[in-house]
């Protein structure tokens, strides 16, 4: 395959990508690129298998939503998605945190220690911690 081809299939899939995850995000939130809404869906492609998901609620982090996120890459398992949380609460410090999702699995990299009680039990089935 040509590197022109493969740019073009990275595009193709990235925009299938974005579609599928904007369909199963917008049922459970609004989506905002300046962290007034539940979440983002970064839109621009740099030419990577990856999409990249800012959380501002961290009811989008309901294990059933994650595995929705995950399902979405069957057809493609060399891809994943890149979350970060972000909440907009400035009262507090927050450090990077987040989720990969990949096909096969989950890397784990929230610390759950800032998150209110309600949210820190959350589990993902097929996630391991990450190194970070």
């Amino acid at each position: 395959m040509a590197i022109h081809d493969d740019e073009a299939e990275q595009a193709r899939v990235w925009n299938l990508l974005y579609a599928r995850l904007e369909e199963i995000l917008r049922q459970f939130g609004k989506e905002d690129f300046i962290g007034r809404a539940d979440y983002w869906i970064v839109d621009d492609n740099w030419g990577s298998k990856q999409h990249m998901l800012y959380i501002n609620n961290l009811n989008l982090l309901a294990p059933a939503i994650v595995k929705l996120l995950q399902t979405s890459l069957a057809d493609f398992p060399d891809w994943e998605i890149v979350t970060a949380i972000s909440l907009g609460d400035s009262s507090k410090s927050w450090p990077a945190m987040g989720l990969k999702i990949r096909v096969h699995e989950i890397i784990d990299d929230l610390q759950r220690q800032y998150f209110p009680k309600e949210f820190q039990g959350i589990k993902f089935e097929g996630s391991r911690r990450g190194s970070a």
